[in-house]
């Protein structure tokens, strides 16, 4: 069997050093690496031979410069199938939460949650017995199953941004390089899948999800 791989994706350099060291301390057989974005991250991944993908744990900060957010976990997702992600996040929103289930992480840990916990949550990370999605709030563990979860694809997310940038329907095709009407089902899509109608709503949860 491959050695566990845990990977700190973290810009703050105190919090990656602090993560960094607590995996090191709590699981000493595992190889920590901590990379301060996501561009770095990636490019080791890509190293990787695909055993030790499958052994890979990421905790991943979801704010970070450059590529980041949502999109980011898509792209994690897409290129290396198999990763277990962890978010660790300052964000205790209900909303993003359900967003990061909805692109693909395994578990949601909050930076202020106990140290004890969150080495608990990781140590089953590593050990591939995390039971199903799990939600690590400031306070402890909570119920995933009072999350409403939804899922944008990659398109859907672009097309949320420039929404949240003010944009029309034939300035989103424009921008895209697709006809209005297309723009326009991608817009009607998003609606349904963030429960929203009109274009106010969707810019404010937009904000929430950091885009």
């Amino acid at each position: 069997m491959a050695k566990p791989v845990v990977l700190v994706v973290e810009d703050h350099p105190l919090y990656r050093q602090a993560l960094g060291g607590l995996a090191s301390l709590g699981f000493p057989k595992a190889q920590v690496e901590s990379f301060p974005d996501a561009e770095s991250a990636l490019a080791f991944l890509a190293g990787l031979k695909d055993g030790e993908r499958q052994q890979c744990v990421v905790l991943l900060n979801p704010s970070l410069p450059g590529l980041s957010g949502l999109p980011l976990i898509e792209r994690l997702n897409v290129d290396f199938p198999g990763l277990t992600l962890v978010v660790i996040s300052g964000s205790n929103d209900p909303l993003f939460v359900s967003a990061c289930f909805g692109a693909g992480i395994c578990a949601f840990v909050n930076k202020a949650a106990a140290p004890d916990l969150m080495l608990q949550l990781l140590g089953r990370a590593i050990q591939d017995e995390l039971e199903g999605h799990e939600w690590l709030s400031a306070s402890g563990p909570c119920d995933f199953n009072e999350l409403s979860t939804f899922h944008l694809t990659s398109r859907q997310l672009q097309v949320l941004g420039l929404i949240a940038q003010g944009l029309t329907n034939r300035q989103i095709a424009d921008r895209l390089g697709i006809i209005e009407a297309t723009a326009k089902a991608h817009v009607s899509a998003i609606f349904r899948e963030l429960g929203v109608t009109n274009r106010t709503q969707a810019l404010l949860k937009a904000r929430r999800l950091g885009l």
